[in-house]
Parts: C-alpha cells; structure tokens; sequence
C-alpha cells in the first residue's frame, strides 16, 4: 500500500513537470516565430451618391508589442530566456525528497491580483477618473473635417450609439434615420443584452494601456488587468436610473439582460454577474467624485474632504454661498431667518446581516458623501465601550451587524446631509446618534440659531452637553454662543406627557414657522424599498449603495426645489391673513388690561423658557354643583297658565292681535312651545303697533340672545371639563356609561340654547326694517351654525392645531366678564395658541421668501465655483484638460438654467 501511494505521487510529479517543461517551450517557440500579428482597420468613404456611405476593411502586420516589452527586458535575446532541460532520470532519486517536503496540511493557493480586483483597481481609479473627464470633451477626435471627406466640421455625436467618433450633420442624420431616439450631442454588457464581441486593441509604440483604450470608446472594464469584460457606459448609467426610481437590484437586472440575450435558456451566455456587480460599484464612485467636481481639483480623488461629495440643500443657510454679508449682526427679531433645521431619527429597515467585514470590503467612499468615516466612528465606539449599555431584548437582532441606521436630516426641505449617516449596533443608543449629531455639525458650526427635531428629545438633550465631554475636540460645539431649540415631530408629539406637548411643541415655539419635524420619515418611505439589497451587501458595499441613492434623492428634490417652495407660499399666505384676522377679532373681545397681563407672560415664556408656560391649563380639576330639575308635566301646565295670562294683558297694548287668532287657541293647543304669542315682530307690517313696543322687544331679545351665547360658552366650558375629568378617573363600564348620559345632557342643553338664540335673532332679523336699524348687531349676533359654531376653545374636528380657528361665539363683546369656572383660564391658553398660530403662519412666510432668496444666492455661487474648476487641475493630455473645462461650463450653465427657471415659476407668486 505505502508503496503503490510512493509510485502515484512520483507519476504526479513527473506529469506537471513535464507539463511545465511543454508550457515553456511553446512559449518561447511563439517568440521565436510569430513576431507579427494580424489588426484590421476599416475606412469610411462617401459614395457617389449623396448621403451614401461605404465601409472597407484593411489588414495590416503590426509588431507585437507584448513581444517587444519582453525583448526589452531580456535584451533582445531570445537565448537569454533560459528553460531548464527535463531530466526523466531524476523522478526516482528526487522522489523520497519531494515527499519528505510535503506538508500533512493542504497547500494553500496564494492571493493574486485577481483574488480582490476592487483593491486593484481602487490604485488606478485616477485613471478612470481623468477619461471620464476626457470623454466630455472631443478626446482624440480633433480632425478639422468628417471622415465622409465632406469639409463640414464634425460637431456631432451619439450618445447612444457605440463610440465616441465625431461626424458632421449630414452624416448623423444619414446614420439616424431608422434610429429617431438615439440622444445627438453637439460639441460588452449593454442594455440589450450579453454580448461577445472581438476586439483588437492597438499595438503601436504609441498606444495606450487596453484599460485606457477600452474606456475612450465608452466600455468600462471589469478588471484592469488583461480586462475580458465590459459594460457600456450606457448599461451601467440605465441600470443606475433604474435602481434610483424602481429600486431594481443588481442581480435583476443582470437576468434582465441575460433573457434580452436568450428568453429560451438554451445558450446561457457565462455568468458575468460578480464583474457586473464590481463595475457598478466603482461606476457610481467615479459619479459622485465626477459630480461634486473633485475630478477637477489638483489633489484628484485622494484630496477628497469628508462629505465632498454630497449634494448640498440650496435653501438651507451656508455662510460663505448663500447667506447676506450681514447675517451674524442680523437683529434677535430676525435672526431666526438664518436658523439651522435638523432632524434626527433612525431606521430599522436599513439592516445589513452577518456578511463580509470592514477588512473585507472596506467600501470606496471613506466618509466623502453621507455616511460617516467608517474607521473614526468605530474607534471611538470601541473606546466609549466601557460605558454599561442596556442589553437588547429584540429577537430579531440576532446575525445582524448593523440593527438600523441614523440620520440627520434638513427639517425643513428634506435634504440628507453630508456625514450625517452612520449604522446602529444596539439599536439607537445615545453615543450613536450624538457622534452622527455632532459630526453633522461641522459643516455648520459657525451658524448661530439651530433648531433640533428628535422624537425622543425631551430625554436625550438632557445631559447633551456632559456627553460631548467624551468626544475629540473637534467635536465639540460652542453651545454657550448660539441658540439652540429642542423639539419633538408634530406626528410624535400627543405620545408624550402633557408638559412635553407645550415645551416641545413646534407650534408654540418662536421663531420655527409651520415645520412639522417629520422630514425624515418621508425620505425613509423611499429608501426603505433598497433595504431588501443592501441588508445582504458587505458593509463597504451598502455604505457606497446608500451614498449613492441618497445623493439621487438630495438631487431630485434640488430640481423640484422651485415647485415646492411656490406650492409651499401659495398656501402659506391665505392661511397667513386669515389666522391674523383671526387674532385681531379674538383680542378685540378681551379685556385691554386682561391681554396685557397675557402678553407679558407669553413674552416673558418665549425669551426664558423657564418661566410658568402659559399655553398649560391651571385648573386642574372640576368642582360640579348638583342640579335639581322640575318634572316635564310640572313645566307643561306653569307655562300654559302664563302664557293665558299673558294673553289677557296683551289685548290691552295691542288689540290688533285680537283678529289674529281666536280666544281658545290657547286652550285647545296640546303643544304649549307651538303656542304663537304674536310679539310685536311677529304681527304683519300693516297692523299698526306701537313704536315703543318694538324698542322694548328688541332689547329684550338682543338681552336673550347675550344670555343664551353666555349660556353656551358656559355649557362647552363644562363639557371640556367633563371630558377631561372621564379620560382621567374614570374607569369601568358603568362608570363610562354613568359620564358618557352626564355629557350626551350638556349636549343637549347646547341645542336648546342653540336654538333659543336663532329665535332671539330671527325676531331681531324681522325688527330691523321696523325700527330702521344698521347693520352693527350683526358684528355682535352672527347667524349662529350649531356643529359648526357651538365648539369649545379646545376642540377636535381633525384639524392640525396650526389650521384651527377660535369660534366667532368666543369672539364676541364681554366674553371676558364671564367669571364661570376655569372660563378665564381657558381663554388665556386658548388666545396663547390664537396667537402663535398667526405668528407661526407669519414667519413660515418669511421663512419661505428668504428660503427662495437662498436658492438662488447658491445657484450662483455655485456656477461661478464651477466656472473656476475648469481651469484649477493640471492634466497629462491637453484632450482631458479640454474636457474639464468643458464639463465644467456645463455644470456652471446648468445651475444658471435652474436659477432662470425657478425664477419664472416664482414670477406668478404675489409679493415675490
């Protein structure tokens, strides 16, 4: 057996000796022999008709220049290339050696260049960087006149047809005629399928590297070296589009592409997906550093700042772009203008499983767009890791590495903001979210109000502060010398306790106009269907994926920016001079020295927080008076013995009534409240009736109607009340039921005072043309709409707090002398909130016309920065120098359009 095992391993050994004595002799007898090659090139001619075009090939011998490189390292000669003579005689004597080497563990293979291509190619990124550049330009196409022989001047070329040749107009819309959706510009995986195609690259002394040569006709190789796929341009830009707007994966578009290829599965084309995967990767890297113009800075990509690359929001303040020279001197009343919105949350779905590692796929984007510098964030994790954490109780963290993600986000237009993203490992921890705050900030630490919108953030800004304590010095904020303002989401805010709802309400707080908070869950509705992609991807992987979608958001909501600030003032300004008229009839109901003493309170609250909030209740309990009431029958036979009474005396003033009605409707009417008493208002015009008479009805009915709005106020005053007290003590169903009759009875007796008041009216109505009176009761006695108009001060009909309007019957003269309990402490909050209402509604509009004013500013800064990168690098070829400047003035006249556009749309807006 041992012997038999000694004779295979000799067999084996002799086979790949012989195989790589074989190997190496074929290669240097094609040295020896084939010092040519075969390249073929094809020409164009016009034919004899116009607008007829020919194509030939020619075959040409050209040097290998492979061969020629390996000459040069030999010296030119080939005897200098030595091959060791296979000796058979040496298997048995070398064989006991060979085994005694031979270790019990398996030989591992060793890494090449291969085993990690992203690595590889991450060194020669500036390579692609510069013929991204170049392509903008006219590259190697410099000719004067069109290959056809035409003397036009080839100013043309597709965008979508393969290579980057320029041809004149004739010639592209000859070529054209059957393609009218190709895109024409002025100056191989495709979308269509898998494709093999025969290249033959260039082999001159001359020529480029075939990396080099294979980007310049627009294919993207896979790998750098001896690169054997590509994808074209045009694939890789269709299937970014396509995962921004459907959230299509890579793998479904990969098998997309492949069916387009073959929907029989008969020829599956070799599975490119991995090559697909890495080219995207670094195709949506070289856009983000194309795109922010660090392709054009002289340091190229390795001088790239962290969050370089995010696409910043024009309406938010950045001193330097947007803000007037005068900003920081700008006086307290309008320094809220210039004020910062943040938003913090996180997001669960953005999970990402057990996969890969940092070592692994480190990711290309080092903390240049959103996502925070991945090395720094865990170090300081890992030091902070002595502090005690709350173990996690959820099941279903178990084979995740990241549990979620943070934000920090633009409140108030909905922007991701640069280095302002970071993975959870423990769900959403203090430490995490303070590092994602503050490193957010220092792009902005020089701003002076800021504003900070966080569900949790009654508790987490407590001891703010003494954590930062625990961070570098270079993230620390200079709190002391700015005004900073906590406050929870409008959506969130009713989970939290009472005094939580007033202190950290967005509608109480000065200076935040109608921001709601909420921006972040709206940007997590278009993020979260990518969640079912990235939570598989290494973390490198899903950090560049991420990146990459949250810069096609912030970019889409840039080109929208004009619409949404216009639909945003359209509907501002009504709501704006609506809630102020609102306000001007409520105080003008209230007493002067009363309203003083309020508005004191509410300035004195506003500028110190601490002060007594006057937006909270001071009655804190309802103290009820038992009420005894007559049975039904008892009042039925009171009121039909006055009513005959008032009859009798009624003939003595006013005898006209007497052919009116006859003497026993009275008795016989079996419904006492249909009796008619023919009042003075109620007798036709042509009846004669004293003067006097109808003076004293109409004070008695304008006293009754005062009564009965009086009445009302005081009923919905105690129904809020009773309201309050059942949510808060009562319990049980009987109980319930007990508060629930106690409550349908003062609905009740709304509609009855209701309904007394419209009579009290209908009689003033009908008075009016008698007595010949203006029209300056009916500022007072308003037609009263019971659903509508009987409401109390605090009410819910499912509108937000900042669309409500106090009811005209709380607006009248004299409401302030009604002393009923917890009345005057319910109008004080109830004004509180009038007012910030409209003071709200007045600075959004402000707000949103400097936001406008913004938008531009940084429009054009940002065209004159992009004006002065074309110039700023310094490149190997003068045909990427052209195509920087030219990629620059493009980006700069982009940014003018949307300057010129966003004006136009704002032209139509009143005030503008």
């Amino acid at each position: 057996m041992v012997k038999n095992s000694k004779r295979r391993t000799e067999l084996e050994r002799y086979r790949q000796e012989f195989y790589a004595h074989n190997r190496a002799a074929q290669r240097l007898a094609n040295e020896n022999n084939c010092n040519e090659q075969q390249h073929k090139h094809a020409s164009f001619k016009q034919g004899s008709m116009a607008g007829h075009l020919s194509v030939s090939t020619a075959y040409y011998t050209v040097s290998d220049s492979s061969k020629r490189r390996r000459e040069e390292d030999t010296g030119g000669d080939p005897a200098n290339v030595s091959i060791d003579e296979f000796d058979f005689s040496d298997i048995q004597t070398i064989a006991d050696d060979y085994l005694s080497e031979i270790s019990e563990e398996p030989i591992r293979r060793k890494r090449t260049a291969g085993d990690d291509p992203l690595r590889v190619w991450d060194s020669d990124a500036e390579l692609f960087l510069e013929e991204f550049i170049r392509l903008e330009g006219h590259g190697s196409h410099t000719q004067d006149s069109c290959f056809c022989g035409s003397n036009k001047s080839p100013l043309y070329r597709c965008r979508d047809c393969h290579g980057s040749e320029l041809v004149c107009c004739q010639c592209i819309l000859h070529t054209h005629q059957r393609q009218p959706y190709h895109r024409i510009e002025i100056y191989v995986i495709d979308v269509n399928g898998v494709h093999t195609v025969g290249l033959d690259f260039c082999g001159c002394k001359t020529a480029q590297l075939h990396v080099t040569q294979l980007l310049q006709v627009r294919l993207f190789p896979a790998t750098i070296v001896k690169p054997k796929t590509a994808a074209t341009f045009r694939a890789l830009e269709y299937f970014q589009i396509l995962s921004f707007e459907l959230k299509a994966s890579a793998l479904e578009f990969y098998h997309t592409v492949v069916r387009l290829t073959d929907n029989t599965g008969i020829h599956i084309p070799k599975d490119h997906y991995e090559s697909l995967l890495r080219m995207m990767r670094e195709w949506r890297f070289l856009k983000q550093i194309k795109w922010s113009g660090q392709g054009h800075h002289p340091g190229t990509i390795a001088a790239t700042q962290p969050g370089a690359c995010a696409v910043l929001c024009p309406a938010c303040p950045h001193p330097g772009k947007n803000l007037p020279d005068e900003w920081a001197s700008a006086p307290p009343e309008s320094k809220f203008l210039y004020a910062l919105f943040l938003a913090i949350d996180a997001n669960f779905r953005l999970v990402r499983r057990n996969v890969s590692s940092d070592a692994v796929d480190p990711g290309l984007n080092h903390g240049y767009a959103f996502f925070v510098e991945e090395t720094a964030y865990k170090s300081f994790l890992n030091s902070y890791g002595r502090t005690v954490q709350e173990k996690s109780t959820c099941s279903s963290v178990r084979g995740l590495t990241a549990t979620g993600t943070g934000t920090i986000d633009c409140v108030r237009h909905n922007f991701k903001r640069p280095n302002s993203v970071g993975d959870l490992q423990k769900g959403e921890r203090y430490i995490n979210m303070d590092y994602m705050f503050f490193s957010s900030m220092q792009s902005a630490s020089t701003l002076q109000v800021i504003n900070i919108s966080y569900d949790i953030a009654c508790q987490w800004s407590k001891n703010l502060w003494t954590r930062m304590s625990a961070f570098p010095q270079q993230y620390h904020l200079d709190h002391d010398t700015k005004t900073i303002t906590f406050l929870v989401p409008k959506f969130h805010l009713p989970t939290h306790v009472l005094s939580c709802q007033t202190t950290y309400s967005f509608n109480f707080i000065k200076g935040v106009g109608r921001t709601d908070g909420e921006a972040p869950e709206r940007g997590w509705a278009n993020i979260n269907p990518v969640a079912t992609s990235t939570r598989e991807m290494g973390p490198g992987s899903r950090r560049d994926t991420l990146d990459d979608h949250f810069n096609d958001w912030n970019w889409k909501k840039v080109c929208l920016m004009g619409k949404t600030l216009a639909r945003k003032v359209k509907a501002a300004l009504p709501e704006c001079l609506e809630h102020t008229r609102d306000l001007h009839d409520f105080e003008a109901a209230l007493d002067p020295s009363q309203l003083a003493c309020w508005t004191w309170d509410i300035e004195a609250w506003e500028s110190d927080r601490s002060k007594p909030n006057p937006f909270e209740l001071k009655v804190t309990r309802l103290e009820l008076e038992d009420q005894q009431y007559a049975t039904l029958l008892q009042r039925i036979n009171s009121l039909h013995r006055r009513i005959d009474t008032w009859s009798h005396v009624q003939l003595l003033y006013m005898p006209c009534v007497l052919r009116l009605h006859l003497s026993n409707d009275i008795a016989t009417e079996p419904k006492v409240h249909k009796i008619n008493l023919l009042l003075p208002s109620a007798i036709p015009t042509g009846l004669p009736c004293e003067e006097c008479l109808l003076h004293y009805e109409w004070d008695l009915h304008e006293a009754q109607a005062n009564d009965a709005l009086n009445d009302i106020r005081c009923v919905l005053n105690m129904k809020y009340h009773l309201y309050k007290h059942k949510n808060a003590f009562i319990r049980g169903q009987r109980a319930n039921t007990r508060a629930t009759g106690v409550i349908n009875n003062a609905d009740s007796r709304i509609d009855a005072l209701a309904a007394k008041y419209n009579a009290a009216r209908n009689a003033l109505v009908k008075l009016v043309s008698r007595l010949q009176k203006d029209n300056d009761w009916q500022l007072t006695f308003k037609p009263l709409d019971r659903a509508k108009d009987a409401v109390s001060l605090r009410q819910d009909d499912r509108t937000t707090v900042g669309q409500q309007t106090v009811s005209w019957i709380w607006k009248t003269c004299g409401v302030s002398n009604n002393t009923e309990y917890g009345l005057q402490d319910l109008l004080r909050v109830e004004w509180c909130r009038a007012r910030a209402r409209a003071h709200r509604w007045e600075e959004e509009v402000e707000l949103l016309r400097e936001e406008m004013r913004r938008v531009l500013a940084f429009f054009e800064w940002q065209a004159v920065w992009w004006d002065a990168q074309g110039s700023r690098r310094t490149f190997g070829s003068p045909e990427a120098a052209e195509g920087a400047v030219a990629y620059a003035h493009h980006q700069a006249s982009l940014r003018q359009s949307l300057a010129s556009h966003f004006r136009s749309i704002w032209g139509a807006i009143p005030s503008w």
